[in-house]
C-alpha cells in the first residue's frame, strides 16, 4: 500500500524535504501553507504559523502589492523578521486558479545560508568584473586608432586636407575619401571619427575587397535565427547595427558587389536594417564613411557602382594628393619612421635625401615607410646611403653629385629631379601625359618643371 493516501499529503511532503524555504498565502493574506525550510527561517514551527495573517508575521511583507498588482517579484534581497538579521533572496510568485483568477501568492525563499549568498554575492561580482572587462575590451577595439595628430605631412596640400577633416567632421553627413594605395585613407577615416560629435560611439571597419562575395551579406546586415543550413543558432548581428550611435567606415566601397550596393542603399535611405532571414525592420543611428583608390567615375559609366548610392555618399569628398605631389612632406616622414624605430640618431646621406625626393614613390607613405625601415635594418653606420633602401625603390646610379661637394642640398634635389624627369620623358617618347601618369603628377605641373629646367621635349 502507498504511503501517501492523498496527493495534498505527498506534495506536503515533497515541499518539506527541499532545502529552500516554501510558503503559500490566499487572497486575505492568510497563511495556508509552509515548509519547515520557511518555518525554520521566522523561527517558528510551521503550526504556528498556519492561519496568520503574512502582514504580521513579516512587517515588510509586499504580500499586498503581489496580489494587487498580479506581477511576480523575483530575486527581492529582504529580512523575513525583525529578529532575522540574515538577508534572504526571495521570489514572491501570484497563484491563478482554472480560470486565471489571482487565488493567492507563493513566497519562496533561496538562499538564507550567509555562506552559500556570500558565494553567490562574490560569482556575480567576478561575472561582472569579466563582463565589464569584455565591455572595456570591444569598446577600444571599436575605438579609433588613429586621429589627426596620427597624420604625418605639413605640407601645404596636407594642411588644407586636415583642415577639412576637422570641418566634416562636425557633421553628419556621409564623407567619400578618394586615393591611391598607401596614401592613407583609414587613417583619415578614424580621424573623422575622432574628431565628430560620434568619437564616444564604436567605429566599425569594413574592408570590402576582403569580404568573399557570398558572406557580404550576412556579414554587413547580420542574419536572424536559423537564416540558412551552418547560421548560428542565436543568429549574428551585423556590421551596421555594431555602427549603432557611431561611425561605419566602409574602405574599398568600389569592391562591393551590386547586388549588396542596392541593400546599403535602401538602409541609408530607410535609417534601418533587416537581417538575413527577418522581416523585421531595426533602426540604426550612424555616419558613414566610405573609401576608394578606384576611379569611380569610370565605374558608374561602366554601370559596375550604382550612381544613385554613389550621390547618398559623396555629400563631402576628401581627395588625398599623393606622396609625389607633396614633397616638402617625404623628408618629415622619412625621419618620424626612424625615431618610431628608435633610430633618431641615424641620418640621411644627401644622396639618399635627394633621391627620395626625386622618387614617384608609387606606393605613398606606406612604400615611404617600408622603404625607410629596410634602408635603417640594412645600414652600415650612422648614415643611410642610397644602397640601403630596397633595389625596386631608389636609383642608386646617375644621380648627380656635382653639388655634394659643395653641400648645396637644393641643388642636389634639383639635379636628381631633372634627371629623372628626363629619363622618364625619354622612356615615354616625349610624350608629356604618359610622362605625368608614370611620374603621378599632374601634367600642369610636369610642364611648370620642364620649364623650371630646360627640358625639351624633343631632346628627351
Amino acid at each position: 500500500m502507498s504511503p501517501f493516501t492523498k496527493n495534498s499529503e505527498m506534495t506536503s511532503l515533497i515541499l518539506d524535504s527541499l532545502p529552500m524555504g516554501v510558503l503559500f498565502c490566499d487572497m486575505d493574506y492568510i497563511i495556508r501553507f509552509v515548509n519547515k525550510a520557511y518555518a525554520d527561517l521566522l523561527s517558528r514551527r510551521p503550526e504556528e504559523l498556519l492561519g496568520c495573517d503574512i502582514t504580521e508575521i513579516i512587517p515588510h511583507s509586499r504580500a499586498r502589492v503581489v496580489l494587487r498588482d498580479g506581477r511576480a517579484e523575483m530575486g527581492e534581497l529582504c529580512q523575513l523578521g525583525p529578529g532575522n538579521a540574515l538577508p534572504v533572496v526571495v521570489n514572491r510568485i501570484p497563484v491563478r486558479d482554472g480560470q486565471g483568477r489571482l487565488a493567492g501568492m507563493v513566497s519562496q525563499a533561496i538562499f538564507n545560508d550567509p555562506e552559500e549568498l556570500k558565494k553567490l554575492s562574490s560569482k556575480i561580482d567576478h561575472l561582472g568584473h569579466t563582463l565589464n572587462q569584455y565591455k572595456r575590451r570591444i569598446k577600444a577595439s571599436l575605438a579609433p586608432q588613429y586621429s589627426l595628430r596620427s597624420i604625418l605631412g605639413e605640407s601645404a596640400p596636407m594642411r588644407r586636407l586636415k583642415q577639412q577633416v576637422r570641418s566634416y567632421a562636425q557633421l553628419d553627413a556621409p564623407v567619400l575619401i578618394l586615393g591611391a594605395t598607401g596614401a592613407g585613407k583609414e587613417l583619415f577615416a578614424h580621424a573623422l571619427h575622432a574628431e565628430s560629435p560620434r568619437a564616444e560611439g564604436p567605429l566599425v571597419s569594413i574592408n570590402c575587397a576582403a569580404i568573399p562575395k557570398d558572406l557580404f551579406e550576412s556579414e554587413l546586415f547580420g542574419y536572424a535565427r536559423g537564416a540558412f543550413s551552418g547560421a548560428h543558432q542565436d543568429g549574428k548581428i551585423g556590421q551596421i547595427e555594431l555602427a549603432d550611435k557611431g561611425t561605419l567606415f566602409l574602405d574599398e566601397i568600389g569592391e562591393m558587389p551590386p547586388e549588396i550596393q542596392a541593400k546599403l542603399l535602401r538602409v541609408l535611405e530607410s535609417r534601418s536594417v533587416c537581417r538575413v532571414g527577418s522581416v523585421n525592420a531595426r533602426n540604426v543611428d550612424f555616419r558613414l564613411v566610405a573609401a576608394t583608390n578606384r576611379n569611380i567615375s569610370a565605374m558608374l559609366s561602366a554601370g559596375s557602382f550604382r550612381e544613385d548610392l554613389y550621390y547618398r555618399i559623396n555629400t563631402f569628398v576628401l581627395e588625398i594628393p599623393p606622396l609625389c605631389e607633396r614633397a616638402d612632406d617625404i623628408l618629415p616622414i622619412a625621419r618620424y619612421v626612424l625615431s618610431r624605430m628608435g633610430l633618431e640618431h641615424l641620418a640621411f646621406a644627401p644622396e639618399a635625401e635627394a633621391a627620395m625626393l626625386a622618387f614617384s614613390w608609387p606606393g605613398n607613405v606606406r612604400q615611404l615607410h617600408n622603404a625607410v625601415v629596410h634602408a635603417a635594418t640594412m645600414r652600415h653606420g650612422d648614415m643611410i646611403q642610397v644602397d640601403d633602401f630596397p633595389p625596386d625603390t631608389l636609383p642608386s646610379a646617375d644621380l648627380p653629385l656635382r653639388a655634394v661637394a659643395a653641400g648645396d642640398l637644393s641643388d642636389i634635389m634639383a639635379d636628381t629631379e631633372a634627371v629623372v624627369i628626363r629619363k622618364v620623358l625619354a622612356e615615354q617618347g616625349g610624350n608629356v601625359s604618359r610622362t605625368a601618369r608614370t611620374l603621378h603628377i599632374a601634367r600642369a605641373t610636369l610642364y611648370e618643371k620642364l620649364r623650371k629646367y630646360g627640358i625639351s621635349r624633343r631632346g628627351a
